[in-house]
C-alpha cells in the first residue's frame, strides 16, 4: 500500500486529502509517516478549513447535528448526532458561538453556568474559567470570535439584566492565548438593553461581534459592535427609525451574501436591510420585503437563496419570496450561530489529546 502511495505526486496526494472530512483524515493519518506529517501540519489544517463547506448547526436531544447548507433538502443530509460526552452530567447545553470549527457551549448544572470551547470534529475541548469580573447579574450574553492579528480566540461576555441598566455595562473578554479575562468598562457610558429576554449570542462578522440593543438615553435602536482586533466597543446606527424597544426580539442580525444584514419582522412580513458599506449608516438599504411565515432568516446560500427558521422546519426561499424546498428538523436551531465549518485547527495552549 505504502509503495503504491509513493507513486503519486505529493501535491496530488495533498489536494486529495484536503477534500476529505476531518473524521476521515484522523483515520488515514496512520497510513504512512508522510500522511501523518502532512495532516498534522498547521498549514494543512488552515488550508483544509478554507476549503471546507459551511453547514448549519443545531441542538437535538441526541446531540449536536449539522446539515449541508446548499444541497440538504432532496437527500436530507443531516449528520449523525455528535454526543458532547464530557458534558453528560449537565442538564442544559446551548450553542452560543461558532468560529473556525469550534463551538462555544453554555452548560448548566445545579443552577451554575459554565462555558466551554469544543471542536466536534476532533473532540478537543476546554472549559473557560469563570470571569473574575462577573457581577452575578440576571444573565450573560455571549460572543465568540478569532483575532487574526494575534492568532487568538476571544470569548466575549456581556452581563445584563431584563431591566434597563442605569450604570455602566461591563463588557468582558477571555483571551485563549493569554489564558485570562480582561474587562472593558461601559458601552459609551450609556444604559442599554441588550434584548436579554431571548439571550441571542452576538453575530460574528468581519472580525467583530454584533448585538442589537436599545439606547434608553437616546431612545433609539443601535447595533453594538465589539472589534476583536482593537478590543473596543463601537456603535452602528440602526437602519429602522421606528421605536423597537419593546420588541427587540423582532430584529435579527445575520449575514446575507457578503453583507451585514438586519431583518425586522412586522406581522407576516420580513423587511431585510443590507449594509453595503460596513459601518456606514448611509449605506443601509431596504433590499427585500418578504411575506413569509417563520421566526427569522438564518443564513443565505451561495446562490443567494434565503434559509428561514420555520419553528420545526427549515425553508428555503428565493429573494422574491418563492418557496423552493423545506426540510423538517427536530432540535433547537441557534438562529444567531447557524454556520459551522469543520476544521482540524487547534486552540492556543490546549493539548490536542484533550
Amino acid at each position: 500500500m505504502e509503495t503504491q502511495i509513493h507513486h503519486l505526486p505529493q501535491d496530488l496526494i495533498t489536494r486529495i486529502l484536503l477534500r476529505l472530512p476531518v473524521k476521515s483524515l484522523l483515520r488515514v493519518k496512520a497510513v504512512c509517516k508522510f500522511w501523518r506529517s502532512l495532516i498534522s501540519d498547521p498549514h494543512f489544517a488552515k488550508s483544509h478549513y478554507e476549503l471546507a463547506t459551511p453547514r448549519l448547526v443545531f441542538n437535538t436531544k441526541l446531540g449536536i447535528q449539522t446539515m449541508d447548507l446548499d444541497g440538504w433538502l432532496h437527500s436530507n443530509p443531516i449528520s449523525e448526532p455528535i454526543n458532547v460526552d464530557f458534558l453528560s452530567t449537565y442538564s442544559y447545553i446551548r450553542i452560543v458561538g461558532s468560529c473556525r470549527g469550534f463551538l462555544l457551549l453554555e452548560s448548566m448544572a445545579n443552577r451554575i453556568s459554565h462555558i466551554w470551547l469544543w471542536n466536534p470534529s476532533t473532540h478537543v475541548h476546554k472549559r473557560v474559567p469563570t470571569s473574575p469580573f462577573d457581577r452575578n447579574l440576571h444573565c450573560n450574553i455571549y460572543g465568540f470570535g478569532y483575532d487574526s492579528s494575534e492568532d487568538d480566540y476571544l470569548v466575549v461576555q456581556v452581563p445584563t439584566t431584563l431591566a434597563p441598566l442605569r450604570r455602566l455595562v461591563p463588557v468582558q473578554f477571555f483571551s485563549m492565548r493569554a489564558n485570562m479575562w480582561k474587562c472593558i468598562e461601559g458601552i459609551n457610558s450609556r444604559p442599554l438593553n441588550l434584548a436579554c429576554s431571548d439571550r441571542r449570542p452576538g453575530l460574528l462578522f468581519n472580525e467583530a461581534i454584533h448585538w442589537v440593543a436599545y439606547d434608553h438615553d437616546k431612545s433609539m435602536d443601535v447595533i453594538i459592535v465589539f472589534d476583536l482586533m482593537e478590543k473596543r466597543i463601537l456603535e452602528i446606527p440602526h437602519p429602522d427609525p421606528v421605536d423597537l424597544a419593546r420588541r427587540l426580539s423582532s430584529c435579527n442580525l445575520w449575514v446575507y451574501g457578503r453583507f451585514l444584514s438586519l431583518s425586522v419582522k412586522r406581522r407576516d412580513k420580513f423587511e431585510i436591510f443590507v449594509m453595503d458599506n460596513y459601518k456606514a449608516q448611509s449605506s443601509w438599504t431596504k433590499t427585500i420585503v418578504l411575506s413569509l411565515s417563520g421566526i427569522c432568516p438564518v443564513c443565505s446560500t451561495k446562490g443567494g437563496d434565503i434559509v428561514m427558521d420555520g419553528f420545526t422546519k427549515l425553508v428555503k426561499y428565493t429573494d422574491n419570496g418563492e418557496q423552493l424546498e423545506h426540510c423538517e428538523y427536530r432540535g433547537y436551531l441557534e438562529s444567531r450561530v447557524p454556520i459551522y465549518i469543520e476544521s482540524m485547527l487547534s486552540l492556543p495552549g490546549v493539548d490536542e489529546q484533550s
